[in-house]
Formats: structure tokens, sequence, C-alpha cells
């Protein structure tokens, strides 16, 4: 059974928003209205309608101007999808972030962020030029990945020490005490991978 058209005194965003990716994938295609009407079936005074959003379409409809022009019918609603983070950073870009507290020469370049409801993720190229000697122990809820880009290290986690080369992974449970112990090059440097639950606002 195909669901009668509603025509709209008002365009609605949800109408806008359905018509603007019309008229942009027909463009796309290089498609008249006439042309579009004969491929789907659909008159060309409806499919102006829906264009311009003065008209509530039904999904049968939708789906045969989608199915003439040759995208998914998805890609009509894509507009109408709630946005998520995204982060892209080129090569050697990135934000400098200033921990507080004593780092001891850790330089810190974040190239990623995204927050979700219930996961907060970051990255970061973090870049030693010191001695790790004294170097503070961090410890966090969440999961860890390291990877090691530049230099040597010996990088403890919990009561384990691991020798760290370029190429070199690990990834660990950040509750376990963690942190570079001795630097075996005079610059080291490596990406950070961190994911972890979001704090609960309840009290």
């Amino acid at each position: 059974m195909t669901l009668p058209e509603r025509t709209s005194p008002r365009r609605t965003p949800l109408e806008q928003s359905i018509g603007d990716a019309l008229r942009q994938a027909r463009a796309a295609r290089e498609l008249t209205l006439a042309a579009l009407s004969e491929r789907s079936g659909v008159s060309t005074t409806m499919i102006s309608k829906i264009e311009r959003g003065r008209v509530s379409a039904s999904l049968a409809t939708l789906d045969a101007l989608a199915a003439a022009i040759g995208i998914p019918i998805a890609n009509l609603f894509a507009s109408t999808v709630e946005r998520r983070d995204v982060t892209f950073v080129r090569a050697g870009e990135g934000i400098r972030v200033r921990r507080s507290g004593t780092t001891y020469g850790h330089d810190y370049k974040m190239i990623g962020k995204v927050d979700t409801a219930s996961t907060e993720f970051e990255s970061h190229i973090i870049t030693l030029e010191e001695s790790a000697a004294g170097q503070p122990l961090f410890q966090h809820p969440g999961i860890e990945f390291i990877h090691m880009i530049e230099g040597a290290m010996s990088y403890r986690i919990g009561d384990d020490m691991f020798e760290m080369a370029p190429g070199d992974s690990v990834t660990f449970d950040a509750e376990a005490p963690h942190g570079p112990q001795a630097l075996s090059t005079r610059v080291v440097r490596f990406m950070v991978a961190i994911a972890r639950p979001r704090a609960s606002d309840s009290t």
C-alpha cells in the first residue's frame, strides 16, 4: 500500500533536508525534472514540491526517486542523522597540550579527540628530550595503546618493564601504574591513544 503524499503549508527541517538532498543528488547526475520523472514515474510537479520541502513524500515515492537516480534511499536522510565527532589531523600538525603537574620534559601534541555518551578517546604524539630519571608514574581508568615512532626507552607497566624501539607497540589497562623509566636515546617520540569511560554525572 502506497502512503499518500501530504502537502505542508510550511517547510519543516526534515522535509527541507530531504528536498535539498534530492535536488543535490539529481543535479550531481545532471538529470532534469523531466528526466527524473520519466525514470521514476513520479510527476515533475511532485518532484518539484519535494525538492522545495512543500510536501511530505511517502517512502515509496522517495524509494522510487532514489532508485531512479541510482542512490540508496538512506542518502536522502543523511543530513538528518545525528552528527558524530570526527578528528582529522594532517602530518606534522596537531594541538600542543600543556598538562597540569610535573611531566618532566613531556611534549604533548594532541592528534585526535572524540567524546561519546559513554567513552572519551584521545590520541597524542609525545616527545621526550630529557632523562627519564625520576619520571612520575601515571595511573587512570581506561585502555591505553603506545606505539614507538623514534628512539628507544624502557617503559614500565605495573611490575613489568618493556624495552621499546621504533615499531614496537603495547596495549594495557591504564589502571596499572605506568610511565617511561629510562631513555636509551636523546630523543624519544611515541604515539599514545587512550580510551576511558566517561565519568558519570550522577552524584
